[in-house]
């Protein structure tokens, strides 16, 4: 993971020292939805490369630099994806232990994935009141399985996974209303992460077996130019 932030920071570094401006420079913040789709939002729990994950929130902000007058930029930009698990996956879990005669509390883990992509913009401006903007980027995404804990008679069983980073893509269209708003919808695919992790049981711990997780995520976002 450590090599691929450094590569990925010295290109951006690259794409920013060596262009050639026009115009103003613009900064956006955005928040919205965050979708998932195919496997990861699959929760058919039988399946090994099904997540379960639900629709959850997405926050982010993007800079955008242009290029020359043909309406031609390059953006950098970071994203915050949280997804819970679907409550039928949670049904199932917990069904399989009271079938089991085992009373349990469960605190469930969630999906955090940050994707930073940096690409090309291309942005039509209509009239003063609209304009119509597409971004087409590759980056990385930080992908995050937050702690489990399962309690069984006072006793804790904790599940710690690490933090996995892959190759990550986005495709982008939205509007800008007045110079200043923004709706966008954002296909991001997000690579196929190793999940990796340890239980951990009264001061003991195992390794976990890996998992492969699959994910793609759509974003419709609202956003404020600044």
């Amino acid at each position: 993971m450590r090599t691929l932030t450094v590569y990925l920071t010295t290109a951006i570094a690259a794409i920013l020292l060596s262009m050639n401006t026009y115009g103003q420079n613009s900064f956006f913040i955005h928040a919205g939805s965050s979708i998932p789709l195919l496997n990861f939002a699959d929760d058919d729990m039988n399946k090994n490369d099904a997540s379960g994950a639900e629709i959850g929130f997405n926050i982010g902000c993007k800079s955008l630099f242009p290029l020359n007058n043909k309406n031609l930029g390059i953006f950098i930009g970071a994203d915050l994806n949280y997804n819970s698990l679907k409550k039928s996956v949670k049904d199932d879990v917990k069904e399989s232990f009271e079938n089991l005669g085992i009373n349990t509390s469960i605190t469930y883990f969630k999906y955090i994935n940050i994707p930073v992509v940096a690409g090309l913009n291309y942005t039509y401006k209509a009239n003063n009141q609209l304009s119509m903007f597409g971004d087409l980027g590759l980056g990385a995404d930080f992908f995050k399985v937050t702690d489990m804990t399962i309690k069984v008679s006072g006793e804790n069983l904790k599940f710690n996974y690490e933090t996995s980073a892959r190759f990550a893509y986005k495709i982008g269209y939205g509007i800008l209303l007045h110079d200043r708003y923004s709706v966008e919808l954002n296909y991001n695919g997000l690579g196929k992460h190793t999940v990796k992790g340890k239980m951990k049981h009264d001061g003991q711990s195992m390794d976990i077996d890996d998992s492969k997780l699959k994910v793609d995520i759509l974003t419709l976002c609202f956003g404020i130019k600044f």
